[in-house]
């Protein structure tokens, strides 16, 4: 078992893409621009800049689709992946160090963890407000790294997208995907398709 682990947030341990992609149609709708729900999802589980580049999204109008994703009832609502509660627990009780680095905002990051009693589980929550370069730069990984003083090879970063796998690679700690996908092309050392194996990861998989 790893001694750290570093994790992302949207779509790795909460499912919380339909409610990210129903605010990006509802500020669209604004527009008069009709979305589709499952090609605009399937963009934002690769990135937010993907979706945006792809329909050409101006910063007013990212700021706005922000602003539907805050309205945190909407449904449908973002929640915890059904195992998350319980893994975070497990590794918690092995004497773990979590953290989170995620590019969502510091208000609906600690909102949500809050809101589901998630938050005592991390050491520190790493959100957009720290200014690091996004993923797959390592700069935020690295700085968990340094002030905590944590081992690489005993620390495994883990997300449901390539680029969460980079950004613990690049920064030289273990980089493990989180994909329901069969025969996902990947970087990763390791792939998973439920939260619930990843406490039986062993630190010697590289």
């Amino acid at each position: 078992m790893f001694k750290n682990y570093i994790w992302d947030f949207d779509g790795m341990l909460f499912d919380s893409y339909p409610h990210i992609t129903k605010a990006f149609q509802m500020m669209m709708e604004e527009r008069g621009i009709g979305v589709d729900y499952a090609e605009a999802k399937s963009l934002f589980e690769i990135s937010f800049e993907t979706c945006y580049a792809h329909y050409g999204v101006t910063e007013e109008m990212a700021r706005r689709h922000s602003e539907f994703e805050h309205i945190y009832d909407m449904e449908p609502a973002a929640v915890p992946f059904e195992n998350t509660l319980k893994t975070l627990e497990e590794l918690n009780r092995s004497g773990a160090k979590q953290f989170l680095f995620s590019h969502r905002g510091h208000e609906s990051s600690q909102h949500y963890l809050g809101a589901y009693g998630l938050l005592d589980y991390f050491t520190e929550c790493v959100d957009s407000s720290y200014g690091f370069t996004p993923k797959p730069a390592p700069d935020g990984v690295l700085y968990l790294l340094g002030k905590y003083g944590l081992d690489k090879d005993e620390t495994l970063m883990v997300g449901d997208r390539e680029l969460d796998v980079m950004a613990g690679k690049n920064a030289g700690t273990y980089g493990c995907l989180f994909t329901k996908e069969k025969n996902v092309e990947t970087n990763a050392d390791c792939v998973v398709s439920d939260i619930g194996e990843i406490p039986g990861l062993d630190g010697g998989i590289k």
